[in-house]
């Protein structure tokens, strides 16, 4: 497919020419570029175990949110159901709070109970890149399971060689729930100023589960907006501003992840999330020991609820301010790169017990405040071998206004990686990695009641009430995390083409699980007292691996991966909950039209999850799904600057779920989008 942004990148890689001349090839794989890894380096060059997902599979994804984004990537999972605005991400069977999130290098720590908090439209971005496996030596607290980091679009990314202006119209269609997806953009550059304005907006109806069935209250209205703004003072600084927000409106039980029900009532909620970042580099070309990034970033959510099946109004407020400094030096064979950071969550609620004195969450005013310093080093030790130390240095603190009450701690994420480049198509590697997640204000200080059972007559006469307990004592979650991997890259091996294979086997040891106890099992005794908390309990051990093959041969494109991930408790032996069932895909796609058009067909396999703990009973069944896919870009003529995009998922109409999921996935779903850029 054409893309502007590696024209010359994908004409180098279809030329064979090109790759009888050049004595380092520059290869379709190699091109893309990791920053997850606070660092820029080829995935293929990074000892982490690294997906990406670049802009072009970004169009013909066509994806509703960024979790559905990377639900085709070996151990990544879609989390909480099909509604988009609540869907997450899950790595190697940890998702939630343990998985980190970030939008251009900031952090977005929003987390309040089964709220939704993956909030960017993947029409506003231009890659997505995720790390699994721990990553706290470079991140600090959350990054226990991996990281996801967003890219937002630029204008010089989207720009040709030599133009300074330019834009695009962008309408798009789904049959499910007749969602229709309108976006557009304008950008240019002058002289050293670059700006860009992005926006996007989606109406669905409820979506369909499969077999033509309706789940109720899944319908979303989501607005959302983007602006940067760029100065390059001078060629070695670039300062660079950005907004961006996001609106989505919807109905939809209390837990996005469940149906409405007794204990689960219907809201109305509006979420508004809204970020600004500044960001300055400073990299001069003559001075290696400089290479300054700067950030400083302030990011607020709002979740305004009207609980209608109750007559309530609540409201949450979740406010963070971070920044971030960091510097790369050069010294002969060795690049440091070393840094500060740190932010400051507050949390605000206010819980509205009308017609419920005293059946209600207690409300909640507080802070959580993180400082973090660290190093990494790439030291060459040969020309074939290298070695990658890191060490971060964290300490964090919580604070109740409401409770008068404040808990504090330190954390030390040392990592190692060492990289042997044994020939030009062999890469292996083995890294050693310690992580930690900070338990969360609400973990630690949630007061109130968590939910009432109303009376029973003859079993519970007078009802029952379950409350909060808070735990001020509760610890850090730690993880140590051991991976081998080994890349392998051939070119030309029939001709025009090319072939990558990434293989990464780990094993995760997870101590200190922080879980949600709720100490419930003899309701209606007289005289125990009925409590939520959340308490240190698990040793969990993550064992598994990822393989991903990658052919090219001219213009027919072949990938294949696998993932799989074995949980148990480390003291019992038995299976873990919540570690997703084994997943192996295929992806065929062929170019025509002199690489104008891209059609494509996909094949998704998920295992039957039997992993389970002894008194689960749960049932997870196996289920396979097929997709097709075609893009159209041509590259001149009467239409050039347009591209469409069309795809039939779930083309069976597969009524399935994910293992330890409540609720079905989306059935049939045809998506059709038409681009026009000026």
């Amino acid at each position: 497919m054409t893309k502007k942004p590696v024209v010359v990148a994908l004409t180098m890689a279809f030329s064979s020419t090109a790759y009888a001349q050049q004595v380092e090839q520059v290869t379709e794989f190699d091109e893309v570029l990791v920053t997850a890894t606070r660092i820029a380096e080829k995935a293929s060059q990074s000892s982490r175990s690294v997906a990406v997902v670049d802009e072009e599979e970004l169009q013909e994804a066509q994806p509703a949110s960024v979790a559905e984004a990377l639900q085709n990537e070996a151990n990544v999972t879609v989390s909480n159901g099909p509604r988009a605005s609540s869907q997450g991400v899950e790595i190697r069977g940890l998702g939630g709070q343990r998985v980190l999130q970030t939008i251009d290098g900031a952090r977005q720590n929003t987390a309040s109970g089964h709220r939704g908090t993956y909030f960017m439209d993947p029409e506003l971005l231009s890659s997505v890149e995720v790390v699994r496996g721990p990553a706290s030596s470079l991140w600090g607290s959350g990054a226990i399971g991996g990281v996801v980091a967003q890219n937002t679009k630029s204008a010089k990314e989207m720009l040709d060689e030599g133009e300074s202006f330019g834009g695009y119209l962008k309408q798009g269609y789904e049959t499910n729930g007749d969602n229709v997806k309108t976006s557009g953009a304008i950008y240019g550059v002058a002289d050293r100023f670059d700006w860009l304005i992005n926006g996007s907006y989606n109406d669905s109806n409820n979506i369909k589960i499969g077999r033509d069935q309706t789940l109720a209250n899944s319908a979303s209205q989501r607005s959302s907006g983007l602006m940067k703004f760029g100065w390059e003072p001078s060629d070695e600084q670039r300062l660079q501003f950005s907004a961006r927000f996001s609106d989505t409106d919807e109905l939809v039980p209390s837990n996005p992840a469940a149906e409405v029900g007794s204990s689960v009532p219907l809201v109305k909620r509006k979420t508004k999330d809204k970020n600004f970042t500044l960001e300055h580099s400073f990299n001069p070309s003559s001075n290696p020991y400089l290479d300054i990034k700067s950030t400083l970033y302030w990011n607020s959510t709002d979740y305004d609820e009207d609980r209608v099946t109750k007559g309530q109004i609540d409201s949450t407020e979740y406010e963070t301010l971070g920044f971030s400094i960091n510097n790369s030096s050069i010294f002969g064979g060795t690049t440091l790169t070393y840094g500060v950071d740190g932010y400051q969550d507050k949390i605000k609620t206010v819980r509205d017990d009308a017609g419920q004195v005293g059946q209600r969450p207690g409300d909640i005013d507080g802070e959580t405040s993180v400082w973090g310093a660290f190093a990494k080093a790439q030291v060459t030790l040969t020309d074939s071998l290298s070695l990658e130390p890191a060490l971060r240095y964290d300490t964090f603190e919580n604070e109740s206004k409401t409770l008068s009450k404040s808990s504090d701690d330190t954390a030390w994420s040392p990592s190692l990686g060492l990289v042997w480049n044994t020939s030009s198509w062999l890469t292996l590697s083995a890294r050693y990695d310690e992580a930690f997640r900070a338990p969360s204000f609400e973990e630690m200080y949630s007061t109130g009641t968590h939910y009432c059972i109303p009376p029973i007559p003859g079993f519970l006469p007078g009802g029952l009430c379950n409350t909060f307990e808070i735990n001020p004592d509760l610890k850090a979650e730690k993880a140590k995390n051991k991976e081998l991997k080994a890349d392998l890259h051939f070119t030309d091996l029939a001709g025009n083409d090319e072939l990558g294979i990434t293989l990464n086997v780990f094993r995760n040891d997870v101590d200190d699980f922080i879980e949600q106890s709720v100490s419930n099992p003899l309701m209606g005794i007289p005289g125990l007292e009925q409590t939520t908390s959340w308490n240190n309990v698990d040793e969990a051990r993550l064992t598994g691996f990822e393989f991903k093959t990658r052919y090219r041969f001219n213009q027919t494109r072949l990938t294949l991966n696998y993932g799989q991930t074995e949980g148990k408790d480390k003291r019992s032996d038995e299976y873990l909950s919540n570690i997703p069932a084994k997943k192996f895909g295929v992806d065929l796609s062929q170019g025509i039209m002199e690489g104008d058009m891209k059609l494509g067909t996909r094949v998704t396999h998920v295992a039957q999850q039997d992993q389970l703990p002894s008194e689960n009973k749960q049932d997870y069944d196996s289920y396979t799904l097929w997709d097709v896919y075609l893009a159209w870009e041509p590259a001149m003529g009467t239409f050039e600057g347009l591209r469409v995009d069309f795809a039939i998922e779930n083309i069976g109409d597969e009524e399935y779920r994910q293992a330890w999921q409540t609720l079905y996935e989306q059935g049939r779903n045809m998506k059709l989008s038409a681009r026009y850029r000026f």
